[in-house]
């Protein structure tokens, strides 16, 4: 029996951009009207598909975690990475109130699972979900989030239950797991107890699993989910799973 208010396929929407205000330096929060959405529990980290346009005019689509949800209002908040000129940085760059947008959501759950502490890693396209998730955990279950960015300037506000270490990634190009790795073979953990989370380039994140086993932590309560890969650099733009 389905419970009222969850979405278990993905249904269409069209709305309109109600409001567009800036995070960070690269990151726009884009707050989407759709009156279908009315009433929809939206989950952790969940995603939407939100239908654009390539400069050749075919229609494409790009992934957003759905970063805050307001059913009685009808009402959704993508944060949107400014990253180059793709269809989804264009899109976060050009939109305006009034703007109509269509999209097919929300899709996919996290499960989350207890554990005394949390560790949540990723580049900027998992800032939104990673925020999701901290805001989500119970109180007491500690929430360790190490996100890498381009400069300084890309930080943003994150729930005060989270202890976040930015890592800037200056002249380096995005998509190494290098400067993560660093910073994990130093970071000080809790215990061995704790359950990582993943997410931002497929294969730096795959090596990145390696780097948390040798920290001691099981391989089963690693989540690893990719947002993106090398040579697709629009698909970095505050997106949720796909694979």
């Amino acid at each position: 029996m389905s419970t009222p208010g969850v979405v278990r396929s993905s249904p269409r929407h069209g709305g309109v951009v109600r409001a567009v205000s800036d995070l960070s330096a690269r990151m726009r929060r884009i707050t989407v009207h759709a009156p279908t959405m009315a009433g929809i529990e939206v989950r952790p980290a969940q995603d939407v598909e939100v239908f654009l346009h390539g400069e050749d005019g075919r229609r494409v689509k790009r992934r957003y975690t759905i970063r805050h949800a307001r059913p009685d209002q009808a009402e959704i908040d993508l944060d949107v990475v400014l990253h180059g000129a793709g269809p989804g940085s264009a899109w976060g760059a050009r939109a305006r109130p009034g703007d109509d947008v269509q999209f097919q959501g929300p899709r996919r759950k996290l499960q989350l699972t207890s554990a005394p502490w949390h560790l949540l890693v990723g580049d900027e396209s998992a800032i939104p979900a990673i925020a999701c998730i901290c805001e989500a955990l119970p109180a007491g279950e500690l929430a360790l989030a190490v996100i890498e960015i381009g400069a300084a300037a890309d930080e943003i506000a994150m729930p005060a239950s989270a202890q976040v270490q930015w890592v800037p990634r200056g002249d380096v190009a995005p998509g190494s797991p290098d400067l993560l790795a660093q910073a994990l073979a130093t970071r000080e953990f809790p215990g061995a107890d704790g359950h990582g989370y993943l997410m931002g380039e497929t294969r730096a994140m795959v090596v990145l699993r390696g780097v948390l086993e040798t920290r001691g932590i099981a391989h089963d309560a690693i989540f690893v989910k990719g947002y993106w890969n090398v040579g697709r650099p629009d698909r970095i733009a505050g997106r949720s799973p796909s694979a």
